[in-house]
């Protein structure tokens, strides 16, 4: 009886930590979250901000066999996106297997916003606007992150302390109005030579306009340059 016990004994004392080193019969879970994510990383460009990825959790009644070759993560579109993407994973072995998961991304970055509110109308200044970290991926219209670029641009609604600037809120200013006396000038290779004429439309800079030779009476086409002269090439 004791031989027997002991016989027992000895094989329970052996089998256990047999049992314990074998290797697991499916993949774990966390593992795969693990993997998409460092997938995620490679594909970001971190020069466009700061990434926050999020790599939904696996139905945990999925059970997947341990897979003999490393498991293939691709991206199911062809760049990566922010916001919801989706991810195929799977195993290439003679016993294959394959699940889609998806995953948040998220982009912070400096982008304008206003300091203080804006009147429609308003002339938009430096002082008017400030640089603040935000999600983007909220974001559903365009946005901007170099100030000097919506310097003297006109507000065309009124906007609240801390909005976000985008193009549908801003309107060009007008830098020649109708009726305008402007200074024609006309350059050519080694010639130049100005006239006085009258605006028939409004212009921003930059814009084409439409002049009235005040002396010939000729309707010709321009650059607004100034709020005093337009350019027009021979």
């Amino acid at each position: 009886m004791m031989k027997l016990l002991l016989k027992t004994w000895i094989f329970i004392l052996l089998y256990i930590p047999l049992t314990a080193m074998a290797k697991p019969q499916f993949e774990s879970h966390q593992v795969i979250k693990q993997l998409a994510h460092e997938h995620l990383l490679k594909l970001i460009n971190d020069s466009d901000g700061e990434y926050q990825l999020s790599v939904q959790n696996i139905d945990p009644r999925i059970k997947l066999k341990k897979c003999p070759a490393p498991i293939y993560i691709q991206l199911t579109t062809e760049h990566i996106k922010t916001g919801k993407n989706t991810l195929k994973v799977s195993c290439p072995s003679s016993q294959p297997w394959r699940i889609f998961i998806s995953a948040q991304v998220k982009l912070f970055t400096s982008v304008i916003v206003t300091k203080h509110p804006l009147a429609k109308g308003q002339q938009i200044q430096a002082k008017d606007l400030i640089l603040q970290r935000t999600d983007v991926t909220l974001l559903r219209s365009s946005y901007h992150t170099d100030k000097q670029q919506l310097i003297n641009y006109i507000v065309k609604r009124r906007l609240k302390r801390g909005e976000v600037i985008n193009n549908r809120h801003l309107a060009k200013a007008i830098l020649i109005k109708r009726g305008a006396m402007v200074n024609i000038l006309a350059k050519s290779k080694g010639f130049k030579i100005s006239m006085q004429g009258v605006a028939l439309n409004n212009a921003s800079k930059g814009e084409l306009i439409k002049v009235k030779n005040s002396k010939s009476k000729k309707i010709i086409q321009g650059v607004a340059i100034d709020s005093q002269t337009v350019r027009v090439t021979l």
